[in-house]
């Protein structure tokens, strides 16, 4: 079957270990909020009430209703761990949560609170900031999962319908929010839930468009803080953190390639071509061709790995002195050996990426949202970005890819002993899959051979007979110096 066809054998609608992914939210949006309602990043907007809040009475033996909210999530999953609508549900919960936690993060909002007779009211009134007031993600998280579940027709409708509207009550009740926070939590639930369904309906593959969020979640977050503190050290960690982060995101750049992020292909490439294609000046449709003919052609003369990534470049698929090996490295950070793939390319031929409808719908988004933050923003916060976005991704991102490209194929028969393939697959750490090898791309033996399977399936493709390199051997690969002083 080509490669280029994303056929599903395996059932990917059930989601595999829930109480991790349960886990992972509740850390994400966890730190999130600390961050948020500890320390705001610019000046807090102060949320007036409006005639109607003045004529709701503070409930104190509402609390605890009110406190329900931290086992919405914990909810969803217990009760939809073996059901194919929890991958809908939850992703919609979270699209909902990281919403206001973003606005938040960007628009600093606090309410004003009265003093309460009540000793719950003030005991609580004293653990919880009045900040990340508006809008309510107590009202957003159950009204996205609500909208999905009654959409999808499924039972659970009902209980988090009627949490929605007892949260929606109780926020008043407590002091905690104001009528307009209310509304603008449930705008933000409704629309993150119809989106979820349109996602859904398109066969657009969730896991995926969750990771391109979080990897952008993570980006802005970096960004915002290192601004907003502007020390030099931060800048450093800053630039770091945006060049791994963009790495992962070409991973799923990768994965859809081969048509993976959604079977209707027209919207596969605008997904991506929004996600990271145009951002990161490289169009899906330039690099398809491209990849599918690597595929085709593995480890031969005609491999555009050989042809034009390590043109005129020390690395011959064969481990390098110190000395080549440093200049490969630099060659890598520093834009030559980009350079030299650029010239190499076109010396052979190859043609000018063409303008086509998802790249120039998503170069448009593009346009649009960056003169909005040129208007908001000041020349330097903008100067500021730009170079936060693209040096990373020309330099240290650049390096990245290359490490991983040399670790997928270095070697070969004859070369890596015991090893009778072009393609490897690695045994990684949690610092490798941040810098190196995320998203399962450490099992790029298995993508090559089953390249119409996503990401996330092939770890279910590995079998007790696969061997796999530990990644402590990597520099092995790359160095002599490291064999000699076995």
């Amino acid at each position: 079957m080509s490669s280029t066809f994303a056929s599903h054998h395996l059932n990917t609608s059930i989601v595999t270990r829930p109480f991790s992914w349960l886990v992972i939210y509740t850390v994400v949006t966890g730190a999130l909020y600390f961050l948020v309602t500890h320390f705001p990043m610019g000046a807090v907007r102060v949320i007036q009430p409006t005639g109607f809040d003045s004529h709701i009475a503070r409930l104190p033996y509402t609390l605890p209703l009110y406190l329900s909210y931290v086992l919405i999530m914990p909810a969803l999953v217990l009760l939809g761990r073996r059901r194919e609508w929890l991958l809908p549900a939850f992703f919609a919960a979270a699209v909902a949560s990281g919403t206001c936690l973003l606005s938040h993060l960007l628009w600093p909002t606090m309410i004003e609170r009265t003093d309460s007779t009540s000793q719950w009211l003030a005991w609580f009134y004293q653990v919880d900031s009045p900040l990340a007031a508006s809008p309510s993600g107590h009202v957003a998280l159950p009204v996205a999962i609500s909208v999905v579940l009654a959409c999808l027709r499924v039972r659970a409708a009902w209980l988090f319908s009627l949490w929605s509207v007892m949260l929606w009550i109780t926020v008043l009740t407590t002091g905690q929010h104001v009528l307009l926070d209310v509304v603008y939590g449930a705008a933000i639930g409704g629309a993150a839930g119809l989106f979820t369904v349109m996602l859904k309906r398109l066969k657009v593959d969730l896991r995926t468009m969750a990771a391109i969020l979080l990897e952008w979640l993570c980006i802005i977050v970096t960004l915002r803080i290192a601004l907003y503190v502007g020390d030099w050290r931060l800048y450093g960690v800053a630039f770091v953190v945006i060049a791994a982060r963009q790495h992962a995101l070409f991973i799923l750049y990768h994965d859809a390639t081969h048509y993976h992020l959604t079977r209707h292909r027209t919207l596969n490439d605008f997904l991506i071509n929004l996600a990271i294609g145009v951002p990161g000046l490289v169009p899906v449709e330039f690099y398809r061709p491209l990849h599918l003919q690597h595929h085709q052609q593995t480890g031969t003369a005609n491999d555009p790995e050989r042809r034009f990534l390590y043109h005129r470049q020390p690395w011959d698929f064969r481990p390098l002195s110190g000395k080549l090996l440093l200049r490969q490295l630099l060659g890598d950070l520093f834009l030559i050996n980009t350079l030299r793939n650029l010239r190499a390319y076109k010396a052979a031929g190859g043609a000018s990426p063409k303008m086509t409808r998802p790249a120039l719908a998503a170069g448009v988004i593009w346009l649009v949202l960056l003169s909005f933050i040129a208007w908001q923003t000041s020349a330097q916060t903008l100067l500021l970005m730009v170079f936060f976005w693209f040096v990373p991704l020309a330099t240290l991102g650049t390096l990245l890819q290359k490490i991983r490209s040399i670790a997928e194929h270095s070697g070969g028969p004859d070369v890596t002993p015991g090893w009778r393939e072009w393609t490897y697959a690695w045994k990684v750490g949690c610092a490798g899959r941040f810098f190196i090898w995320p998203y399962h791309i450490n099992l790029h033996l298995h993508h090559h051979r089953s390249a119409n399977h996503p990401w996330h399936v092939l770890p279910r493709l590995v079998t007790a007979d696969d061997a796999l390199l530990d990644s402590r051997t990597l520099p092995s690969l790359l160095w002599t110096g490291m064999n000699k002083n076995r």
